[in-house]
């Protein structure tokens, strides 16, 4: 392998979404074909990202996050970040995509970024909607006619499925990703019909670095 490694978040939040994405797509039975990691490693991997989950929305809950949530918390980024270096590892460097250092965040060393955070939040909006699932535009609101993100940033978001009604400041968003498109669809589930979605999204950059949040805009799931 190269000397390059995942450059993985340094804060809570940012490792959070970068676990979210990367695990699922190292067990992608694709990407399996291509990876080939060993069955110990994988295992090992899996088995904190099976804990990650449930004990992160203790983590995020004032009223769950106890002193062993915040040491287990602690653990598993460790044992994690650890994991995925040893998956990362184990991967041929003839085998990578770009697709594939992308999701790694995977980045050359030799040249330091200077892509900055965007000082505005990504503008957004629902474009069409149908039974379980919903299309979102994302558009830079300081260049109108561009649907290009600031140079270096791309989208995270975020999104809450609960009552309808939910004041602004007390809804608990938890369920982040990130897109370098403009363009993204959420998909539900027939048990989340008739409740209320609440989405937000900021500008972020490959430091970990976010914009102000966006406005929360919110919808019936159909």
């Amino acid at each position: 392998m190269s000397d390059n490694k995942p450059l993985i978040p340094s804060t809570d939040d940012g490792k959070h979404g970068f676990y979210i994405v990367i695990v699922p797509y190292i067990n992608l039975a694709a990407n399996q074909l291509r990876f080939n990691t060993p069955a110990g490693i994988l295992s090992a991997m899996n088995t904190n990202y099976g804990l990650w989950n449930p004990n992160w929305l203790k983590y995020k809950d004032v009223s769950q996050c106890t002193k062993p949530v915040i040491e287990l918390k602690d653990s598993l980024e460790i044992k994690l970040d650890g994991n995925i270096d040893d998956v990362y590892g184990d991967i041929p460097d003839s085998v990578l995509t770009a697709n594939d250092k992308a999701v790694f965040l995977i980045y050359a060393r030799k040249a330091a970024s200077s892509a900055v955070v965007s000082p505005i939040a990504p503008g957004f909006a629902m474009d069409t909607a149908g039974h379980l699932w919903a299309k979102f535009l994302f558009h830079n609101t300081a260049t109108p006619t561009s649907k290009g993100a600031p140079t270096g940033n791309i989208v995270y978001y975020e999104t809450y499925i609960g009552a309808a009604g939910i004041a602004n400041a007390d809804v608990v968003f938890s369920n982040g990703n990130v897109t370098s498109s403009s363009i993204h669809t959420f998909h539900f589930d027939e048990s989340q019909v008739g409740k209320t979605c609440y989405v937000r999204c900021f500008y972020q950059t490959k430091k970990d670095e976010r914009s102000p949040a966006s406005v929360i805009l919110s919808f019936v799931i159909m």
